[in-house]
């Protein structure tokens, strides 16, 4: 299987033109014809990332956070960006981002996520222009709970360590209809609310959140903690797809979060 073909095989389980109009996803580094026997997926590239692909043999990247966003000035040693890309076009590693198209198709992030938490008949919170089967986020129904209890389900699904968990709103108030969002879905709350979500999960809320939120709770998730897990329970899928060519599929070992708690 060469790079196209790979490209292909990705397209089929997420789309790449139900990507956010703003985002960049596809191939980013690399050629089209170059062969591909293995296959390592990682949240974000970074230089710990590039080792264990050489030291596993991949010869390309599948990455959900996209190293070229929303664009590099120059492909160049002066910025660790820059750095990067060089690094993976020198040693002949394909680099390609699923992001938004992930997080929307069909048995992707956000269904994961939603799984993760015991939510049943997801829909979509924010419909795909591209396909209206699909789209960001998920809102659907969970027995019925506490915001507080809610939040301790989140924690068990994605084991959040890192700082950033946090819970606005009454924990005690009855939760029946919940809403997610993987990655920063602050910009949804408005869709989630207006759906008739009890509570709402996501990352990189911010202080006002809770005023936008119109008495929704709110339960906020380190970024990086909720989109790992949802990846590698999502993994299996593309090395399904792509075991009849023979190619391999590996998931990144490394923790590339940034974010940790202090204490």
């Amino acid at each position: 299987m060469n790079v196209g073909a790979l490209l292909a095989t990705i397209d089929t389980l997420a789309p790449f033109g139900a990507a956010e109009p703003w985002d960049n996803v596809g191939l980013m580094v690399g050629r089209r014809d170059r062969t591909v026997t293995r296959v390592l997926v990682a949240l974000d590239l970074r230089a710990a990332v590039l080792d264990e692909a050489t030291a596993v043999g991949a010869d390309a990247v599948l990455v959900h956070h996209p190293p070229i966003f929303p664009a590099l000035s120059a492909v160049s040693d002066l910025r660790t960006a820059g750095r990067l890309v060089l690094r993976a076009a020198e040693d002949h590693i394909a680099v390609i981002a699923a992001h938004t198209n992930l997080d929307s198709a069909s048995g992707g992030l956000n269904d994961i996520m939603a799984t993760a938490v015991g939510i049943t008949h997801a829909t979509p919170l924010v419909l795909s222009p591209a396909d209206p089967a699909i789209g960001l986020g998920r809102v659907g129904q969970v027995s019925p709970t506490t915001l507080g209890a809610l939040a301790a389900v989140a924690v068990a699904a994605f084991s959040p360590r890192q700082a950033n968990l946090a819970v606005a709103g009454d924990v005690d108030m009855v939760v029946v209809r919940v809403a997610i969002c993987t990655g920063s879905g602050g910009s949804l709350i408005d869709a989630a609310r207006e759906a008739g979500a009890d509570a709402y999960l996501t990352g990189d809320l911010k202080y006002h959140d809770f005023d936008a939120a119109e008495g929704m709770g709110l339960v906020n998730l380190p970024h990086a903690a909720v989109e790992a897990h949802a990846l590698r329970e999502w993994t299996p899928l593309l090395k399904a797809a792509l075991a009849p060519s023979g190619v391999d599929v590996v998931t990144a070992s490394v923790n590339t979060d940034p974010w940790f708690a202090a204490c």
